[in-house]
């Protein structure tokens, strides 16, 4: 330590005297000059941090080499780049006036020249259809607060959560609440926002739908809804699971809303599972030890709150194979983004658009949502109902509600097929070879007993064909 203190000071002190010190060529100095990064500039050689610079002060050189032969960690923590216009980049809350109209052309203009579209939706697209959302003062926790009398649930939200199976007043309530959401979706019909997303795929725009509704009213659009299935062949990825499939909560099999089925609900009982029905009978008749407990019952084929997802590997590749393809445009619809999994799906998606120059994230809902939280995820807020917001589109875009022009596929013609010769086998072999054309070497095969040429029944010879007349061996001289 006293050497580094020595040869400081006498590169301070004794200026032009000899060489810098090797102290001096490497240093942890603030480069305030660049202002490209707010930190620090450090270096480290050997598992020491030296000290240097272009002509510091006596005083930060002297502390700099005081402590430049002190060990420290061999990475010392590098923060991150600062990007100017990251500090004036901001969540722009916009309505359908005449006072955003710059903002909303720039949006039209995105959304007709994209090619590479992601949409997420929420409860708020299908209030319209008849289907309540969930934390609005008329939603799903509040109807269900209201239908439990015995007051077995704290919060509405708790109908939801997977914890409701450990009370059989919470069966009951969650039994008959399910049932009356599925009458409701039995009636309800796609919304305009639904036909929205049918003509960004109709047009080649949509790259994928996440959901989080479980009506799966989007399969009355054409569109292909599930999430264990093959990716590629998606539409619409419903990431809370489908209301329209009952599954087993022991084997996992899934089976459809039968009368039978629907009445059990709405007594608020759980149905059997009847493929565990079936093998606990043939195990019985059998002579086999059979459980009850080893039945299942149906439920809805929906994700609660708490449970652990049952295609969460299949989400998490899918999203990242979605993700390489480079979307530059995501829309939200309806949704106030309070679930933790649709938190973190939105910012891994914004990530990735806004690495593209033109890439922007769009939320399309009545609600706020908070602009400490969203800022530099979320480009643009438009205040206003969905279907209203896919009005203004048609009239902005009406290219976009058309149905798109069939574009003429060219194919490679086919070859020409070769035409069937009827050879007169009899003459070849009677008529000499050298008056006909050579084209082909065959094996014919004689089929009469007796023949002039010499041939035994069923003895081959070998014999030329004669070219056709569009051969163009055989040339007419002139």
């Amino acid at each position: 330590m006293l050497r580094g203190i020595r040869a400081v000071l006498r590169r301070t002190f004794c200026r032009g005297q000899g060489s810098r010190s090797r102290l001096a060529k490497k240093a942890v100095m603030p480069s305030l000059a660049s202002g490209a990064r707010c930190g620090y500039s450090e270096v480290v050689v050997g598992g020491y941090v030296r000290a240097g610079g272009r002509r510091p002060r006596a005083g930060l050189s002297l502390l700099a080499g005081v402590f430049s032969y002190f060990p420290i960690r061999k990475k010392v923590f590098a923060p991150r780049r600062f990007r100017f216009h990251e500090f004036f980049l901001a969540m722009k809350v916009l309505q359908l006036d005449a006072k955003s109209q710059a903002e909303l052309a720039q949006i039209n203009k995105a959304i007709s020249k994209s090619k590479k579209v992601v949409v997420l939706t929420g409860a708020g697209i299908s209030c319209s259809a008849g289907i309540p959302d969930f934390r609005s003062a008329h939603g799903l926790y509040n109807q269900a607060k209201r239908s439990d009398k015995q007051q077995s649930i704290v919060r509405g939200k708790d109908l939801f959560d997977i914890s409701l199976f450990r009370n059989d007043e919470s069966i009951t309530l969650f039994c008959k609440f399910m049932q009356q959401l599925y009458t409701k979706t039995c009636t309800a019909r796609p919304t305009k926002t639904h036909w929205f997303i049918r003509r960004l795929k109709k047009h080649g725009k949509l790259l994928k739908c996440y959901t989080q509704n479980i009506d799966g009213l989007e399969r009355h659009c054409d569109l292909r809804t599930g999430v264990d299935t093959n990716w590629k062949e998606l539409d619409v990825v419903q990431l809370h699971g489908d209301l329209n499939r009952l599954s087993c909560t022991m084997c996992s099999s899934r089976f459809g809303w039968d009368d039978e089925n629907s009445d059990t609900l709405r007594e608020g009982e759980l149905p059997d599972c009847p493929n565990c029905m079936a093998k606990y009978r043939e195990r019985a008749e059998l002579g086999k030890r059979a459980s009850r407990s080893a039945v299942g019952v149906l439920r809805p084929d929906i994700v609660l709150y708490g449970e652990h997802h049952p295609h969460a590997d299949s989400l998490a590749r899918g999203l990242t194979s979605d993700m390489a393809k480079n979307p530059n445009l995501l829309i939200i619809f309806g949704t106030s983004l309070k679930v933790d999994g649709v938190r973190k799906l939105v910012r891994q998606l914004s990530r990735r658009i806004h690495e593209r120059q033109d890439g922007k994230v769009i939320f399309i809902n009545d609600c706020e949502v908070s602009p400490s939280a969203w800022d530099k995820v979320i480009d643009y807020q438009i205040k206003s109902d969905c279907d209203e917001w896919c009005e203004y589109i048609e009239k902005q875009i009406p290219a976009l509600f058309e149905e798109p022009e069939e574009t003429s596929v060219y194919f490679t013609p086919p070859s020409t097929p070769a035409k069937k010769r009827v050879v007169d086998v009899q003459n070849i072999l009677t008529e000499p070879m050298s008056s006909k054309p050579i084209t082909a070497l065959r094996n014919v095969t004689n089929t009469s007993m007796t023949d002039t040429s010499g041939l035994r029944a069923g003895e081959k010879r070998g014999y030329e064909l004669p070219s056709p007349e569009f051969s163009p061996v055989k040339r007419r001289r002139a």
